[in-house]
């Protein structure tokens, strides 16, 4: 026995020095196993923009097909209790991108996300997770949305874009979002509104309004070329889709193919194109020095009915603080490192993504700020059964949920107190005849409108026993309960600085027009066409 424990830690020793980070688990033979992580992984973000928490067959969606994402479920980890820091798209980006709640990082106020002609964006101050990889030596790569800000003092000086945050390349790009007024299908709009519609290449607007037929082949091309040309170095790459925000749309290849109609195929060629970013890995043979994370920014938005993606048993959706507009499909594939077939009811956060990829990086980030998210590896290297066979203990983590600047709920492991909340949809049939919706709308989404309940003492779920905040609970019977959520929240308050609001500003003079006064234009290359 002492011969073979010398033996095991000669064989740590040796996996340390050439690069290796170790750690010991027990198998079911008691027999003590080593998970190995390559030093300085590649490390891939994969986003969806607004897909539901109910959205995906692996989480139980009873007609959208089973395709590559389920694939990688099967062949990963897939995360039960995955919560967004905010229930918008330039909020929820901005803190899964610096591992702080956007209150910190000064992306609230006004319409509570980035304008196609704002002058905010994401602070320069703020460090990115392309930055602090970008440091340790890490290529960086961004293609996709962004929407965290574009232009500050002029209309083309682009100075909130991806490359000054960290990222080296930038590929194809929509620097404000995939937007209603942008449906080329009529089933919405005889035609597309230029000003919301615009696509970049790198920093150079390229495509006015854009077309959709070959936009997330654009994004794959561009991330399996990065991948490539990266493939002997470590790299980052965030690639982040247009689907599934409104408008819905699909390349043709995919249309008519979902049973579930114009939102499963759009998922269906979101779910190609991931599948296509792990074969490129395995034909690489890279896979087992890969990290990839997929996860949606945030909540289905139900206003919009069969457009607007499911949010399965949970109450609410996109802009609420609800759980249906927090909690998010989340995903992590790494063959040989994640094992297979688990299933985790950790509670995490997106942010939890940056200091995961510090921790695996090797680097401390910046220490003169606040962090909100914790270090996933941790969890990564646990082995989680599929199906859970005995009552777990509840997690012991805090999650603070925001509206704007307004604190308006507080996850404290098992329970969740809302001291303010918003109004749901009392009639989804009203604007969306057949389930086809009519117009673009949100029941509430202002922070301190009329649609606003304020809650004294706040309404107690058990979101363990309770998941769609049907029940409240008797708040006299919890006192102790209440009493530690209080002081957490006091606590959390009193270390608060709020950074400046970015995005209050909007000026007309900002909006992105590649050929003023008419805005329309395509000098997009022809092979991404």
């Amino acid at each position: 026995m002492e011969k073979g424990m010398q033996t095991l830690k000669l064989l740590l020793l040796f996996l340390l020095h050439h690069g290796i980070k170790g750690k010991l688990k027990s198998n079911k033979d008691g027999v003590e196993a080593i998970v190995t992580i390559p030093a300085q992984p590649n490390i891939i973000l994969l986003v969806a923009d607004d897909m539901g928490w109910g959205d995906l067959c692996s989480y139980g969606h009873p007609t959208q097909e089973c395709g590559e994402i389920d694939k990688m479920v099967a062949e990963g980890m897939r995360f039960t209790q995955w919560y967004s820091a905010d229930s918008l798209c330039s909020p929820s980006r901005a803190a899964l991108l610096t591992g702080r709640l956007p209150i910190r990082v000064g992306v609230w106020g006004g319409e509570r996300v980035f304008a196609n002609d704002g002058s905010g964006g994401l602070p320069k101050n703020e460090t990115t997770i392309a930055e602090v990889l970008k440091d340790a030596g890490y290529a960086t790569g961004m293609v996709g949305k962004w929407h965290l800000g574009i232009n500050e003092f002029l209309p083309g000086d682009g100075r909130h874009l991806p490359h000054h945050h960290g990222f080296d390349f930038v590929g194809t790009n929509l620097p404000f979002t995939n937007h209603w007024a942008c449906d080329e299908s009529k089933v919405h709009l005889a035609h597309p509104n230029p000003i919301k519609c615009f696509l970049y290449w790198n920093a150079t607007l390229v495509q006015q309004p854009f077309r959709h037929d070959n936009l997330t082949a654009s994004f794959l091309q561009d991330s399996v070329a990065f991948i490539h040309s990266n493939k002997d170095t470590p790299f980052f790459l965030y690639l982040s889709f247009a689907h599934m925000h409104t408008d819905m749309f699909s390349a043709p290849r995919f249309r008519e193919t979902s049973r579930r109609g114009r939102y499963g195929d759009g998922l269906r060629e979101l779910d190609w194109a991931v599948g296509e970013v792990l074969k490129t890995l395995v034909s690489l043979q890279i896979q087992h020095r890969t990290l990839v994370i997929f996860l949606s920014d945030h909540g289905g938005h139900l206003e919009i009915c069969t457009e607007g993606g499911s949010n399965g048993i949970l109450k609410g959706g996109k802009a609420s603080t609800w759980d249906g507009g927090l909690r998010v499909p989340g995903i992590a594939w790494w063959p040989g490192v994640v094992a297979p077939g688990q299933v985790s009811q950790h509670l995490v956060s997106s942010m939890d993504v940056f200091q995961t990829a510090a921790e695996l990086a090797g680097v401390t980030p910046p220490k003169d700020r606040i962090y909100d998210g914790k270090s996933l590896v941790p969890i990564l290297l646990e082995k989680a059964p599929a199906v859970p066979t005995s009552k777990l203990p509840p997690s012991p983590r805090t999650l603070f949920h925001y509206c704007s600047d307004r604190l308006m709920a507080v996850r404290y492991g098992e329970y969740k107190a809302h001291f303010y909340s918003m109004e749901l949809p009392t009639n989804y049939t009203e604007h969306c005849p057949s389930g086809v919706p009519k117009v673009e709308y949100y029941t509430s989404f202002d922070c301190y409108g009329p649609h606003i309940t304020h809650h004294e003492p706040p309404l107690l779920y058990n979101i363990d026993r309770d998941p769609g905040e049907l029940y409240p609970l008797p708040v006299g019977q919890y006192d102790e309960v209440i009493a530690n959520i209080l002081a957490a929240k006091l606590q959390h308050q009193a270390s608060l600085v709020p950074g400046k609001a970015q995005c209050k500003e909007t000026s007309t003079t900002l909006q992105p027009c590649c050929n003023p006064p008419f805005c329309y234009c395509n000098y997009k290359p022809a092979s991404h066409r």
